[in-house]
């Protein structure tokens, strides 16, 4: 995962949308890596322009990102407005020559509950961990956050307990939700609502099986394609806006749903690509022995 930078006069703020007239007569915002922002200042603007760079986090955008090909190589199209939330610092030209380029040291949270499965916590879980056990970020931190109780989990001699209950979680890059029977039950419960929909929708939120639920009922997946375990299709489908697709892994915006239990390692593992890139995801699918993985389908 690479920094995006947008060149903007220096007039110009973010605001909560920013929707500028190129975006209506283009469909798209355009953006550069860190180290083509000065070309493309140089290519697009006026010697004199007096220009900014908005150094842009993916991980809180809502809409896709394309890689567009020009004779500068693949660069990165903004398919839709620009949440202010997403501009992290506003870049003088004299830092240009040093921004940086790498996202590194994700915060990732997966919620836990009493009645989940516990395999659609842990599978996401091992791949996504994999990023720091395994060199390719030391600076990632994953951690189990519980909805209601630091006991948040017993099942065959084993019980498991988290140190932290419902914290902010506009402290996490990546919320995880696995699913279970009493996911359906979480959907239904207000008070841990309200404490996700706290959360900014732009930011990345993730599912396993019935945990689509949850998001379903938390506001996050209205508007978006998504898919949960077979058996919950039509229950996910009543929720305002939702597309139900019957597919392993789907992405849309900020969303990430995955279908029935063992999806868990494909969402992992869809994480870990979105988070790095695909080559890194593929080496620890080598690791873990599951060949099968491609990806998510969707944007």
């Amino acid at each position: 995962m690479r920094w995006l930078y947008h060149l903007a006069p220096r007039e110009s703020v973010p605001g909560d949308r920013y929707a500028p007239p190129s975006l209506a007569r283009e469909g798209f915002l355009h953006a550069s890596f860190a180290d083509a922002v000065a070309e493309s200042a140089r290519r697009y603007f006026a010697p004199d322009a007096d220009l900014v760079a908005w150094r842009i986090d993916p991980r809180r955008l809502d809409v896709a990102v394309d890689l567009a090909a020009t004779p500068r190589g693949p660069m990165p199209h903004i398919a839709g407005s620009l949440v202010g939330d997403a501009v992290r610092e506003v870049c003088e030209r004299a830092s240009w020559a040093s921004l940086p380029d790498r996202v590194t040291g994700h915060r990732v949270a997966f919620v836990a509950f009493e009645g989940m499965t516990l395999l659609d916590l842990v599978g996401p879980l091992d791949a996504v961990s994999r990023l720091r056990t395994m060199g390719f970020d030391p600076a990632v931190v994953t951690e189990v956050i519980g909805v209601a109780r630091e006991r948040v989990w017993t099942g065959d001699g084993a019980t498991l307990t988290v140190s932290s209950v419902r914290p902010d979680l506009d402290a996490y890059d990546v919320v995880v939700i696995p699913g279970g029977l009493a996911a359906r039950e979480l959907a239904r419960d207000e008070e841990a609502l309200a404490w996700l929909r706290k959360r900014s929708a732009n930011r990345l939120w993730a599912s396993v099986c019935t945990g689509a639920l949850v998001l379903g009922a938390a506001g996050v997946l209205r508007g978006r394609r998504a898919t949960t375990h077979r058996s919950a299709f039509d229950q996910l489908a009543m929720y305002e806006g939702v597309s139900v697709r019957s597919e392993r892994v789907v992405r849309d915006g900020s969303a990430l749903t995955a279908g029935g239990v063992t999806a868990g390692l494909d969402l992992g593992l869809t994480l870990v690509s979105t988070l790095a890139d695909d080559e890194t995801a593929q080496r620890i699918a080598a690791q873990m022995e599951l060949p099968a993985w491609s990806g998510p389908s969707g944007p």
